[in-house]
């Protein structure tokens, strides 16, 4: 199927209507988002930023402000927001694509058969409100009068534009749903439950996106087409990725839209940035015993211990005496490993 090119989309005069509102916190940035991801790249580590969409106060470390009334929800993969699809929003203050020239942008999530309420939600939307350019990038859902539904990748940089979408590649709704777009190079893709659907070329000239920005989830960042339905997990990798290496992969069985394979993090890894203290808090289920240790980017050891009573409370580890900078936790369990990002930040 040939992707549907359409021309830049125009952003409408914004109408506003009054709704409840909660100020972000404020958080002090330990280096510029640019930086961070130079000094990784160098030492060949991809940088990423993984979100659990589990409360309306901070995701990922970064501010959240919420409209409408999202709500936090236990599902049986754990907790996530659920949206009513008239006008709840999460907008974090923050863009983890940054200036990169390739990423990958994933999103877990369980659409409501909600049609025609809530047909066309822009449900994942990464942009500086304040450029000039709408450069922005966007995951979209269409919805069918049979209540299924169908993804929309769109990509609107400073030279050029593009919609990935097909109407016929359709899937269940009332399930989870794993979907993923890709840029590198100037090929932009689209996936669904691991499976490529879509792509086509759109470049650039100087920048896809600026250096800050804000991601907006539940509707687009202009507070229009609202999704109905729970968003649970996302992940910005400035690099685009196989979908071997995505959070999900596989494809459902049989149409029967059963959610399974979903693979995160064994462990959660806090706050960010970190002070005197890092908290390291295995997942649910994880029962084994583990190994962790603390490098900096040459590979110096700065801390090492195992754990053997990973149902004691989350540990605790004194960073205070860590310079301010970008280090490297490696945990591993008999059965997986795992390596997270740490910043180290000591206030003056």
């Amino acid at each position: 199927m040939t992707p549907v090119i359409t021309p830049a989309r125009k952003t409408p005069v914004r109408t506003t209507r009054a709704r409840r509102t909660r100020a972000p916190r404020s958080f002090a940035l330990l280096a510029p988002v640019l930086m961070i991801a130079g000094i990784l790249h160098a030492q060949d580590t991809v940088y990423y930023e993984t979100w659990d969409i589990d409360n309306l106060e901070t995701i990922g470390g970064h501010p959240v402000t919420y409209l409408g009334d999202p709500v936090v929800v236990s599902t049986e993969t754990g907790n996530a927001v659920e949206f009513d699809g008239d006008g709840d929003r999460l907008l974090v203050d923050a863009n983890p694509i940054g200036t990169s020239r390739e990423f990958t942008v994933e999103v877990i999530f369980w659409p409501d058969a909600c049609y025609p309420e809530n047909a066309d939600p822009r449900f994942l939307h990464i942009q500086d409100p304040t450029d000039p350019q709408n450069k922005r990038v966007m995951i979209e859902l269409r919805l069918t009068p049979d209540n299924r539904c169908y993804l929309d990748g769109f990509m609107n940089t400073d030279n050029d534009n593009l919609t990935l979408v097909d109407e016929s590649l359709t899937h269940p709704t009332e399930t989870w749903l794993h979907a993923a777009i890709t840029y590198k190079e100037g090929v932009f893709k689209t996936y669904v439950n691991g499976v490529e659907e879509l792509s086509g070329n759109v470049g650039y000239q100087e920048l896809i996106l600026g250096e800050t920005g804000k991601t907006s989830l539940g509707s687009r960042m202009d507070e229009r087409n609202w999704f109905r339905g729970k968003i649970k997990t996302v992940k910005v990798t400035r690099k685009a990725l196989s979908p071997a290496e995505f959070l999900y992969h596989g494809s459902t069985a049989g149409g029967s839209g059963r959610f399974y394979g979903y693979q995160e993090d064994s462990f959660s890894v806090y706050p960010v940035p970190a002070d005197h203290e890092l908290i390291i808090e295995p997942r649910p289920g994880i029962h084994s015993d583990f190994k962790f240790g603390i490098t900096d980017l040459l590979g110096r050891v700065w801390n090492s211990r195992e754990i053997c009573d990973p149902s004691s409370p989350p540990l605790k580890v004194n960073i205070s005496r860590l310079e301010n900078g970008i280090y490297l936790l490696r945990l591993r369990t008999d059965a997986a490993s795992q390596t997270s990002t740490i910043l180290v930040h000591h206030p003056d």
